[in-house]
């Protein structure tokens, strides 16, 4: 036997072998029948056979979730890292990926499963393993994901069955990453605090107007990113994913939010921490959302989202020392930083320009409700270039403190601060503290709960200086550390997504104590001859308001609150700010 011969047999012996632990891999659902998507137990089981057939993958449950079943995390590795800490050590970028937080909208779901079987299968995994060590949250909403059926997705075109959007307690846990309700909130912020990644990806299905584009693409707000994040993901992570799909005969286009039709231009998406992408964004990652398009149909859904998270792994690995030194960079400039914005507006003066396939929009009558109503026709494409209306700006900002100061009784505050690793000393003595505190002046509130809350917006307040009271156990929170934007974001009361928006401090917007009008009429002498300014204030305020001069309850009410016998703590927001 020659040595040709010979080499050939190896050749084939080794690709018989390849072949047979290739096909060793299990089958997902979508590769038996593109209409069907897993079920969670498919999907969970799907991953443990994984494991135990490459020495890359391994499974481990995260926490729990909302229903008596875990929230796991699939780990693909060359070197077994069991957290953020591991992949430092060895000069590493965490990729995170988490899937169906809406399980109605599984395309992540099952392209995943796919995704890592064709990166198992890759001759070239263990140099790009060398770099990157990705984390996969299979099935996030775990409770949604088992709450199974075939019609909620009014608008969507397939699977056969899918999950739905709201988790047991019937939140949208897309809405609940800073104020976690849910106990899968607490357990993803615990998770990422482990891991701590460099890049975030979260898979959706999108409803809205009707296009061409199999997917769309979600970039974390770039204006309130630390500027290497924003030049990172701008200038190099988001080009090359764009080029690299469509390269692969998928071309992307930008998120299509829009009002009317997207004709008219679309909005960059102004992503608050409630949102996964905006969370992940103030912890120093670069953070994406893919929303793959309802009407076509789940096996291209599918496809897209494969074809969208090799892109990106591609994008790591080609950008992965820009990638490690842009969050090296934004943890070291958040530290030293001092303004930080709270209120963010659209500029609708600025714009850049896209080119967008669009599909002709007509407007037929409907015979049921005589009325007419937006065609997008498929049958007629063009091209058109639209606004992209992407940048804001900053309308509110404050200045960073050296400690916030808040009392122990807020737990669900504390726990939250805890899960999300922010540093806090408890005190060791009781302390009348001087710092600074806020008055609530005033906030706007629904009369229709919006996820669990009646969430305030347009919150006032006016910023004084007083001494209070604290108590062995209450907190100290020491600024100059990684986490001061989450710090910012949650305490303080005028941010959008504050912990005092979301309700967790409304018993100072209640007194607790009150006064009886004929007792405290009795008194106003007592208090006038020691208080003559209030006297002074109180007459200056009947010359000039018509309304207050003929309600007696309001004038009452006025001087009980600028009284001394008015309880001090009324409205004062509880936690001190020192300079």
């Amino acid at each position: 036997m020659n040595y040709i011969a010979i080499a050939f047999r190896f050749l084939y012996i080794f690709l018989f072998i390849n072949n047979i632990a290739f096909c060793q891999f299990p089958l997902t659902a979508f590769e038996r029948n593109p209409q069907s998507s897993t079920t969670y137990e498919e999907c969970i089981q799907f991953y443990k056979e994984l494991a135990k057939k490459s020495k890359y993958v391994s499974i481990v449950e995260a926490g729990m979730s909302d229903v008596e079943a875990a929230i796991h995390t699939i780990i693909i590795s060359n070197q077994k890292e069991k957290n953020y800490i591991d992949c430092k050590k060895n000069n590493k970028i965490v990729i995170l990926i988490n899937n169906g937080i809406h399980p109605g909208e599984p395309d992540g779901i099952d392209g995943s499963m796919i995704f890592v079987k064709e990166l198992l299968n890759d001759k070239s995994i263990h140099q790009l393993l060398k770099k990157i060590t990705i984390v996969i949250i299979p099935v996030y909403n775990v409770g949604g994901m088992m709450n199974r059926n075939n019609s909620t997705r009014a608008n969507q075109n397939g699977p056969l069955e899918y999950g739905f959007r709201g988790n047991n307690q019937y939140l949208d846990l897309n809405r609940d990453f800073i104020k976690c309700d849910s106990r899968n909130a607490i357990t993803f912020a615990e998770l990422f605090q482990k891991w701590q990644p460099h890049l975030f990806i979260d898979t959706h299905t999108t409803d809205g107007a009707d296009y061409p584009y199999t997917m769309t693409l979600i970039s974390s707000q770039k204006d309130k990113m630390n500027p290497s994040l924003s030049s990172c993901m701008e200038s190099k992570i988001t080009p090359f994913v764009y080029a690299k799909m469509k390269s692969l005969d998928d071309e992307i286009f930008p998120y299509i939010d829009f009002e009317g039709v997207p004709d008219n231009g679309i909005y960059d998406f102004m992503d608050p921490p409630r949102y996964s992408s905006g969370y992940a964004s103030i912890h120093h990652c670069m953070a994406y959302i893919t929303e793959s398009h309802m009407l076509k149909t789940h096996e291209q859904r599918c496809k897209s989202h494969i074809r969208i998270l090799h892109s990106f792994v591609q994008a790591a690995n080609q950008f992965y020392r820009d990638i490690l030194d842009a969050k090296t960079k934004s943890i070291d400039f958040e530290k030293s930083k001092k303004l930080y914005t709270l209120k963010w507006e659209l500029d609708f003066k600025r714009a850049d320009t896209l080119e967008y396939k669009a599909y002709a929009i007509e407007r037929p009558i409907n015979k049921y409700t005589n009325s007419p109503f937006i065609y997008y026709n498929s049958q007629k494409q063009t091209m058109k270039k639209i606004p992209f209306y992407n940048k804001h700006n900053a309308i509110r900002q404050v200045k960073k403190p050296k400690y916030y100061v808040i009392h122990r009784a807020y737990e669900d505050v504390i726990q939250r601060l805890k899960a999300n690793g922010v540093l806090m000393i408890p005190l060791k003595k009781d302390s009348l503290i001087f710092a600074h505190f806020y008055k609530i002046l005033d906030y706007k509130t629904p009369k229709e709960p919006y996820e669990n809350h009646y969430l305030h917006s347009e919150v006032r307040v006016e910023e004084i200086e007083m001494r209070k009271k604290y108590f062995i156990g209450d907190f100290v929170i020491p600024m100059g550390y990684a986490t001061d934007r989450f710090v910012i974001e949650t305490l303080e009361p005028e941010a959008e997504d504050s912990y005092f928006a979301w309700n967790f401090f409304d018993g100072i917007l209640q007194r607790k104590e009150y006064f009886s009008d004929y007792i405290f009429s009795a008194q106003l002498d007592e208090i006038f001859e020691k208080d003559p300014s209030l006297l002074e204030n109180y007459q200056k305020k009947l010359k000039t308001d018509s309304l207050f001069k003929s309600n007696v309850n309001m004038q009452l009410n006025y001087l009980y609150s600028q009284s001394a016998y008015s309880e001090p703590y009324y409205r004062i927001y509880p936690v001190a700010k020192i300079d």
